[in-house]
């Protein structure tokens, strides 16, 4: 009973907090903005977070696990990998486009480097996962004959180089604010790989 009352009580920090750091950043949140939000004390906050610093942390990780999670069942959904690719790079820009303020926050501010590293280690476990979605879109490409069959010893590095890619896209929403017609530029994008790798 306890745990569970404790889980809603988190839920509620992390929700307020989400809603303040998109607003306004990490740097102009206080903790006592946080417990306003949440509609805790700050004595609250403080029990089950040290930090604000700590809970960024949380809200990242399940901004990220959320983030990947809506890509994954939209590529999921599609009938076969061409419709897939294109689901996964236009479903990413779209997605990414309504978090910016998150993203680039985490990017831009350093504190004493923490949230840079804590931040990159997150982007390297979403890669990971986003390199294995990729290969399996094109390990499917192939079986399905969309796709040439002389793309199969070259899967690994082909995921790897599509997600730098749309990690330059990433960059630019975030960085510099680039989002108009980035999903055209998605389909763009695609049309150009299954130029180069369809059969």
């Amino acid at each position: 009973m306890k745990e569970k009352k404790d889980e809603l009580i988190v839920q509620d920090i992390i929700n307020g907090a989400k809603k303040l750091m998109q607003q306004y950043g990490l740097k102009k949140t206080t903790m006592e903005d946080i417990a306003k939000a949440a509609g805790k004390s700050k004595s609250t906050l403080y029990y089950y977070f040290k930090d604000k610093e700590e809970i960024f942390d949380r809200v990242i990780n399940l901004e990220i696990d959320e983030f990947f999670q809506t890509v994954k069942i939209t590529v999921n959904k599609q009938a076969d990998a061409i419709s897939m690719l294109k689901a996964y790079i236009v479903t990413k820009v779209k997605t990414l486009r309504d978090k910016t303020n998150l993203y680039s926050f985490a990017i831009e501010n350093d504190l004493q480097g923490r949230i840079n590293k804590e931040f990159t280690n997150l982007r390297n476990r979403y890669d990971n996962e986003e390199r294995k979605l990729i290969g399996s879109i094109l390990t499917k490409g192939v079986e399905s004959k969309l796709f040439t069959n002389e793309i199969t010893p070259e899967i690994d590095t082909l995921s790897e180089l599509l997600v730098s890619c749309i990690r330059g896209v990433e960059m630019d929403i975030i960085a510099h604010n680039k989002n108009k017609a980035l999903a055209d530029k998605a389909d763009l994008l695609v049309e150009i790989l299954i130029k180069g790798i369809g059969r």
